[in-house]
Formats: structure tokens, sequence, C-alpha cells
């Protein structure tokens, strides 16, 4: 199989994690390019692990000769926009096609996938995304959902916690996409230590760009509170992060294409309830799990009295739903696609199911048929009589 996108970090991004462990699980090779400044092409380890990232130019050509080259090999492609020349290449070719979206479907983006012809399946992060899919048109059959996999291992929250003492961890500071401080919440986040003197904040940085964010936080004068880190990647340091912490917090003012954040998951497998705001897909199952916290948008920060039964309720509500999001349930659902078993399960229920229905119906007209000849039968005596 070939697992195709069009950037690859080894151990930085999430997708890139996803792309990885599928690749590994299914014996497949990893086509990529360098997107990041700095990154390098062609690293030997990645080479001997099967991962091939070229640059942007002979990646596309790289990626045209592999499935022209593989004619049956199942494609996966990660897809974060349409994208016109796999359109083309991949309905040129005879290869199945798999894609994994990772940001919230929209009908340009049904448009786009229903004119695929190979498309066998779609997966989503989301129930919701696959409504929205479904209601742009996508056959449902061809939807699957895939809960993120976290890159930490699941394990219990072993931390005490104390309400006098509430650690916030900020799950997605991003500069790439709006403002982190206002639209992607680290105002509110700064505005909610202020009403709450036991608050503090920590944030793992993805960039340098925080001087207006260190100034908001001294006129506000919470800036004692804020811990800004630079983990560069280093993964223990990130589980020791989310294991200090009891909230992990991602609640931004405006719509984001990324509905699930993956620091979210990451601090949910640690036994860690969230803070989120309504703006984003997962706050329903935030709700529905139990699992944290949903902040209206625009709604003003106010104190918070969290009570150590609440708390721990919370938090064992989040390790019993992470088990969702392990790599193993990951991998297993996009396997079963791979090789149809879901259908052929689900085909086989039908069955069964349309049988029994049949069985009623005929029983219920042979039913209607005896009651109606009994009565008639009762109306000839009647009238001899």
């Amino acid at each position: 199989m070939i697992v195709i996108n069009d950037f690859f970090v080894r151990y930085k991004e999430a997708v890139s994690n996803q792309m990885e462990l599928i690749s590994q699980r299914n014996n497949g090779k990893i086509i990529s390019a360098t997107r990041f400044m700095g990154q390098k092409a062609q690293q030997e380890q990645d080479k001997k692990d099967n991962i091939f990232v070229y640059n942007p130019i002979l990646y596309v050509l790289m990626a045209i000769r592999e499935v022209i080259k593989k004619p049956k090999d199942i494609v996966h492609v990660f897809e974060e926009e349409p994208s016109f020349w796999k359109r083309i290449l991949l309905n040129f070719s005879s290869n199945p096609l798999f894609i994994s979206m990772y940001r919230r479907p929209n009908e340009k983006y049904a448009e786009h996938l229903k004119r695929y012809k190979n498309l066998r399946k779609v997966f989503v992060e989301l129930q919701k995304h696959k409504e929205i899919l479904i209601e742009c048109g996508i056959s449902e059959g061809k939807i699957s959902v895939t809960p993120t996999p976290s890159k930490i291992p699941r394990r219990k929250s072993e931390k005490k916690f104390d309400p006098t003492d509430i650690n916030i961890l900020f799950a997605s500071w991003n500069n790439k996409e709006g403002d982190a401080i206002r639209e992607r919440g680290l105002e509110y986040l700064l505005q909610l230590l202020k009403k709450n003197d036991n608050f503090s904040l920590t944030i793992p940085l993805r960039d340098n760009d925080t001087q207006a964010f260190e100034k908001v936080a001294k006129d506000l004068g919470v800036w004692n509170r804020v811990s800004l880190l630079d983990i560069h990647n280093n993964t223990d340091l990130l589980i020791e992060l989310f294991d200090k912490s009891d909230f992990v917090a991602f609640v931004p003012q405006k719509r984001v294409t990324k509905d699930v954040p993956n620091s979210l998951i990451d601090g949910l497998v640690r036994g860690k309830p969230v803070i989120v705001s309504d703006v984003i897909d997962f706050s329903d199952t935030v709700e529905k799990r139990k699992i944290g916290y949903v902040i209206p948008k625009g709604k003003r920060a106010q104190e918070m009295e969290i009570s150590t039964d609440e708390y721990n309720e919370m938090s064992k509500n989040a390790y019993e739903y992470s088990k969702l999001h392990s790599q193993e349930n990951y991998a297993s659902i996009i396997a079963d696609a791979y090789y149809n078993k879901v259908k052929l399960e689900d085909s086989y229920r039908n069955r069964i199911k349309t049988r029994i229905e049949r069985t009623q119906s005929e029983k219920t007209i042979r039913d209607k048929g005896a009651d109606e000849n009994e009565n008639s039968n009762h109306k000839s005596l009647g009238d001899i009589r």
C-alpha cells in the first residue's frame, strides 16, 4: 500500500504519526514532501523505514510514479484541502482509494470527493463530520469515523486534585491560522486566571511570537501565573506536562478548521478533563460524555468552583472515553475498511434482517388470510341460520 500526503514531519505532527502507524501496520510506503522551513528531504533513517520525503516538485513526480507502478495497491491519501492533481492521477489509475480528512468537511470538499471514481472509504474525526458529508450527498456506507489516535500511552491520572491550585494546559498555540491570543482563546484563559486566583496556565510553544501575549497577561496582572515552555518535541517532557496539569483547554472564539486539537486527545488519555468552547464540534462529545466543561462562544470568564468529587468523576470519564482514541482502535477501523470486513459483516446482518422481516411479513399475510377465511365461514353460517 501507498500512503500519500503533502507533508510529513516525523514525531512532530499528529497527522504524520497517523500516516506512520497505518504504514507500519499494513506494510506500506509513505510518499510525502518537505513543507516546513529547514526540513530535510530523504533522511537515511526515514528511507530505512519506508518513508520517502522529497522536495515539493519531486514529491509530485514520485507519487505519480508509485501509483502507476502499482495499479492494484491500496492508496491512502491524507487531504487537508481538495487536490486537483491527485484526483486526476487517482482517477487515471485503478487503485482502490481511501481518504483521511483531518479538517471539518464542507460542501466544496464533498463535491471534490464525489469526483473520485475509485473512492472506497472516507475517514473523518467526528460523527458530526460524517453527518455533514451525508448532508452533502456522500453515501453513508463510504464514511467511517476514526477517532484521532493519541501519540502517548493511556494512563489514569495519578495527580491528586487540589481545588486551591488548578493548572490548565493550553492545547493549541498556532499562529498559522488566526490570532492565537484572541481567536484561539488565549485571551479568554487569561481572563479566567484573572477571575480565579487559584488557576495557573501552562503553554507549550509552537512559535516565538509571544510579545503581544505577554503584554496582555501583564496588563491583566496574571503574568506570574503563566508558564511558556519550548519543549522542542520532547515526548517525555510533553507527557510530564499533561500529568502535571488538571485540565487541557482549547476555547477558540472563532471557528477553526481543526475541530479536534490533538493535545485535547493526549490530555484525555492521561485522564485529564478538558475545557473547550462550543465553537468546535468536539464540544458535543465533551458535553455528552461529561469529560469537561463547554464554554459558550463570547461568554465572559467567570469564577469557577470545582469540587474534588466533580473533578474526579470527569477524570474517570475522560480516561474511559479515551479508549476510542487508542492506536489499536484507529488501526483496526482502517484495516477493516481496507479489507472490507465491515461491509461483509453489515451485508450478513442485512441478509439476516431481510430474512426475518420477510418471514414476519409472510406470517402476517398467512394470519390475515386465515382470519378472513374464519370471518367468511362465520358469515356463511350466519346466513344459513
